[in-house]
């Protein structure tokens, strides 16, 4: 089983756009994440480097060697400013190419042929966000959000509410899907969006909102739509 609810076509009958998560949704994750590999550097755990970033370098623009920088002094590593650098640079690197699941290309391609706006919510850190706007995302996107941008990160409402801005749409008209229970889908249900989970591990456990339709593959998504209209098309970027 795909989806649960089994039939949410209802229930999205008004969506007019979607908007994706992007690693671990939208693109293949590193085996090691990038603040996996800072706290290594670090030589801090997990939890803490996740919440020094998500204070920060998640919520603005910097370049791999400020942060780099910034990081040393505030955790007085000053001898690993070099090492931090080298792994920042890397991740800016594959984020300027990113790396699609298979599935990605057929489920977008068939949602914007039906209509529906498409975009991305993410919370990248500042340091990886590249210059230029990656080819693929131009393809299968209307827009990339940010959070680096908008200063907020998912699960913030604020996050949330860039997106609604820039698509001129209102809450139960947009459709979140994403591979995170918290950052994602209960953020987004909380600001009253419809919700569907990725899990592409079948874990299949834990919490969910009552209304987040289950996914193990996006090649699901396009067949638990109804026909999409013509959905307002944003035309100011908040992110650029």
């Amino acid at each position: 089983m795909t989806a649960q609810p089994p039939s949410p076509r209802h229930a999205w009958a008004g969506v007019r756009a979607i908007c994706f998560d992007l690693g671990g949704t939208l693109v293949l994750p590193d085996a090691e994440p990038t603040t996996g590999q800072v706290a290594r550097v670090l030589g801090m755990s997990l939890a803490e480097a996740r919440r020094v970033m998500e204070l920060g370098a998640k919520r603005r623009r910097v370049r791999p060697a400020d942060l780099a920088e910034s990081l040393a002094a505030r955790f007085g590593r000053a001898s690993h400013v070099g090492a931090l650098t080298l792994v920042l640079e890397r991740a800016r690197r594959r984020a300027s190419e990113p790396e699609l699941f298979e599935d990605v290309r057929p489920a977008l391609t068939a949602l914007r042929q039906r209509g529906f706006a498409l975009f991305a919510l993410s919370n990248s850190l500042g340091s990886s966000i590249p210059a230029e706007p990656p080819t693929v995302f131009g393809e299968l996107l209307d827009e990339v959000v940010y959070s680096a941008d908008t200063g907020s990160v998912k699960p913030e409402p604020e996050a949330f509410a860039a997106v609604e801005r820039l698509s001129g749409l209102v809450a139960h008209q947009l459709l979140l899907v994403g591979d995170s229970r918290r950052a994602d889908v209960a953020g987004a249900a909380a600001v009253g969006w419809h919700t569907a989970w990725l899990d592409r591990h079948h874990v299949g456990t834990g919490p969910v909102p009552g209304q987040t339709a289950r996914l193990t593959t996006l090649a699901t998504l396009p067949l638990l739509l109804p026909a999409g209209s013509s959905p307002a098309r944003p035309t100011t970027s908040e992110t650029r």
